[in-house]
């Protein structure tokens, strides 16, 4: 049995178009668009430097600033608002959060939506001075629609007309809102002196009999 020419490439044309939509199927999709056009993106370190690196350190929030300098490997001295031993654990989690925290998503927005993102009244400014005399300096805002993560500026120009916002940890509003006691190191308890031992009286004498 022939078959015609022109069901030959009916068959053909067929088996090709059959062969480009499996191989589309089997194609992964993209990563979907987040809301502002920006494609979701593996995450990176917010700042390139260690923790042991760091030498002064400021807090400043809603309610005070906070300023600390090393004045050991593990200790801090705090200067602002008091001048009194920091508290050391209080100040490694904020400077491990700076040093190693990653930013999940980096959004671009124009500056004129700083309102936007909370950065007009920031959660807090933190800025760190390293051994090497550079300074890096983290901007707070508001939380994201869901309260997953935080919006921040990482070293923001003064003049840029685009906003480069981050999504970084919540943890940052809990390194940073603290009650002032938590940024100083507790109190030693003074030891109460040991109670002197009481002596017990000595006998006297008694008195010989008269003869």
């Amino acid at each position: 049995m022939k078959i015609k020419s022109s069901t030959l490439v009916l068959l053909v044309a067929a088996a090709v178009l059959g062969g480009v939509a499996l191989v589309v199927q089997q194609q992964p999709a993209p990563p979907p668009p987040d809301p502002s056009g920006q494609v979701a993106s593996e995450p990176e370190r917010i700042f390139d430097f260690q923790e042991a690196d760091v030498q002064q350190l400021t807090v400043q929030t809603q309610l005070r600033t906070l300023k600390f300098k090393r004045v050991g490997d593990n200790q801090w001295q705090m200067l602002e608002p008091e001048q009194t031993t920091a508290s050391t654990p209080s100040i490694a989690f904020l400077l491990d959060l700076m040093a190693t925290g990653k930013t999940q998503r980096t959004l671009t927005a124009p500056a004129s939506d700083r309102q936007q993102f909370g950065f007009h009244q920031p959660l807090a400014t933190i800025e760190v001075t390293l051994s090497n005399q550079q300074t890096h300096r983290l901007i707070l805002g508001e939380y994201d629609f869901n309260r997953s993560f935080l919006y921040a500026q990482a070293d923001p120009a003064s003049d840029a007309q685009e906003l480069s916002v981050l999504l970084v940890s919540p943890n940052f509003e809990n390194a940073v809102n603290r009650p002032l006691e938590e940024w100083k190191q507790p109190a030693t308890a003074e030891k109460s002196p040991s109670p002197s031992p009481r002596q017990s009286p000595t006998a006297s004498p008694s008195p010989s009999p008269s003869p």
